[in-house]
């Protein structure tokens, strides 16, 4: 499935919505990705690891992480088709037994390669690289399926995190432009979206010490 397939079907499947949406932290959006309905979907979340592993051969990775929740499906598809191990990260650490924060079998200084969905203000894929680097892997690369344009992937640069997206938001509303989707007007108004609503590390600091 090419990437042009891929972006129409993920619409058509209903992870991309339209419209005034509130996303994370009270913030609205005309345009939310939601790839959790991709698990009901088996071909598509198939071509999504796929079209990862493709982004993942050209990086040097001993194992896998997914960033929790959405991502975790594609690492473990991911892991299975190129026989790559791979670890998970508790959304929480466990408060019995082994009291981990990270799941799975890793040496330190190992490469782990993190899955991401999406990245906006790259605050959730930047506190899972800070807890990797914590428990002593190296992190110096992300794959993801859509970056939003909003200074999340320059933000995880400073940070030593370098991120490779099979869509930025711009490539995906074209895409869905192209093939009857949506309009031009929705076009401009993703555009507006992105120039007007970017983050930096200041916005960064402040999603990781919300409180939940």
């Amino acid at each position: 499935m090419s990437l042009q397939e891929l972006g129409v079907q993920l619409f058509d499947a209903g992870a991309v919505r339209l419209g005034d949406i509130e996303a994370k932290l009270g913030r609205r959006t005309p345009f939310y990705f939601d790839l959790r309905v991709v698990v009901s979907h088996p071909h598509i979340m198939m071509a999504i690891a796929q079209q990862l592993q493709v982004l993942s051969s050209e990086i040097e990775h001993d194992i896998l992480c997914g960033v929790p929740y959405a991502a975790l499906p594609f690492a473990a598809v991911m892991s299975v088709n190129t026989n790559t191990p791979m670890i998970m990260k508790r959304k929480e650490t466990k408060m019995y037994a082994t009291k981990k924060i990270l799941e799975g079998v890793f040496e330190k200084n190992q490469n782990c390669l993190v899955v991401e969905d999406v990245v906006t203000s790259g605050g959730s894929l930047l506190e899972t690289v800070t807890t990797l680097r914590d428990e002593g892997l190296a992190v110096t690369h992300a794959v993801v399926v859509l970056d939003r344009e909003q200074g999340g992937a320059s933000v995880l640069a400073a940070n030593g995190v370098r991120v490779k997206a099979l869509f930025t938001m711009t490539e995906l509303v074209n895409i869905l432009r192209d093939a009857g989707r949506i309009s031009d007007e929705t076009v401009e108004i993703v555009s507006d979206h992105i120039k007007q609503c970017q983050f930096g590390m200041k916005d960064n600091f402040e999603q990781l010490t919300a409180p939940l």
